[in-house]
C-alpha cells in the first residue's frame, strides 16, 4: 500500500469510527449511565441496610433509648392498644404505627395480617395510629367505631382496600358514612353517633404523642420486640427476621435448660 493509499485509509476509517461511536460514549448513552449507576447504588444501599437492621435485632442489640428511658420507653411503644390480633402468649410482638391514608402502609399492614395468620402460634400483631395526612384522623376514628361494634378488623381492611376512595379531603365524612354503610354489618346510627361526636380522638392523639415522643419521622414505622424498623419492609425479610428471633430465643431456652 502506498502513501496515498495509506492516507486515504486512515481517512476512510477516522470517518467511520465518527459515524460508528459506541452508545456508551455519546451523550445520551453517559447519561443514561450515570442514572443506572445511580439506581443500582440506592438498591444496594437499601439492601444493605435492610440486611444491617435484620442481623442487629436477631443479634439483640441493646438500644441507647431503651437503656435510658427504660419503662418509659416500653410504655411509649405498646401505649395499651386494644387492636391486636395473634397470639394470646406471643414470643414476638410487633407494634406499627400506621396510617390508613399512606400508601406504604396499605401494601405492608396486608402482609402483615397474612404473616400474622403464618406465624399466629408466636407473632402477636399491635396496631396504633399516626395520622399525618389530611384525612388520617377521620380514618382512624372510622376503624375505632366499627371496633366498638367489635368490627376493627373488617374495617381494618376495608379501609386499606378503599383507600384511594376515601382520600379526598374535602368530602371525607360523607364518603365514610357511605363507606360503613357499605359493610352492612354496622348499626348506622350508633357508627355516626360515635364518628359525629370524634369519640376515640383522644386514644388517637395519645397514638400520636407517643410516636411523637418515639421520634418517628413516618409511617408505617414498627417496633419488632421493641426494637425499631422504619418504612416498608418485604414479607421474605419479615419472614426472615422472625426466624431468626425464634431461633434465638429456642437456642437460649436450651441453653439454659442444659
Amino acid at each position: 500500500m502506498n502513501l496515498d493509499d495509506r492516507i486515504k485509509y486512515v481517512e476512510m476509517k477516522a470517518r467511520h469510527s465518527q459515524l460508528f461511536v459506541p452508545w456508551y460514549k455519546k451523550w445520551w448513552g453517559i447519561i443514561l449511565l450515570l442514572i443506572l449507576s445511580l439506581v443500582l447504588a440506592a438498591i444496594i444501599a437499601s439492601t444493605i441496610y435492610v440486611i444491617k437492621e435484620v442481623k442487629r435485632i436477631q443479634a439483640g442489640e441493646s438500644l441507647n433509648a431503651l437503656e435510658n428511658q427504660g419503662q418509659i420507653y416500653l410504655n411509649l411503644i405498646n401505649g395499651g392498644s386494644p387492636y391486636a390480633t395473634g397470639s394470646p402468649d406471643p414470643k414476638i410482638t410487633i407494634v406499627e404505627f400506621n396510617d390508613f391514608a399512606c400508601p406504604f402502609c396499605k401494601q405492608a399492614s396486608e402482609e402483615m395480617r397474612k404473616l400474622t395468620e403464618e406465624y399466629k402460634q408466636t407473632v402477636r400483631y399491635v396496631v396504633r395510629d399516626y395520622p399525618i395526612h389530611d384525612t388520617s384522623i377521620d380514618l382512624s376514628l372510622a376503624a375505632r367505631c366499627a371496633g366498638e361494634q367489635g368490627q376493627y378488623w373488617e374495617a381494618f381492611d376495608s379501609l386499606f382496600l378503599n383507600q384511594d376512595y376515601l382520600k379526598e379531603p374535602t368530602t371525607i365524612k360523607a364518603d365514610i358514612i357511605s363507606w360503613a354503610n357499605s359493610l352492612n354489618v354496622l348499626d348506622m346510627a350508633k357508627f355516626e353517633a360515635c364518628f359525629n361526636n370524634r369519640t376515640y380522638i383522644s386514644e388517637i392523639k395519645k397514638d400520636y404523642d407517643d410516636g411523637q415522643a418515639l421520634q418517628i419521622q413516618g409511617t408505617p414505622t414498627w417496633f419488632v420486640n421493641n426494637y425499631p424498623l422504619t418504612g416498608y419492609y418485604p414479607t421474605e425479610k419479615f419472614r426472615e427476621l422472625f426466624d431468626g428471633i425464634l431461633q434465638q430465643l429456642s437456642l437460649s431456652t436450651t441453653t439454659e435448660n442444659n
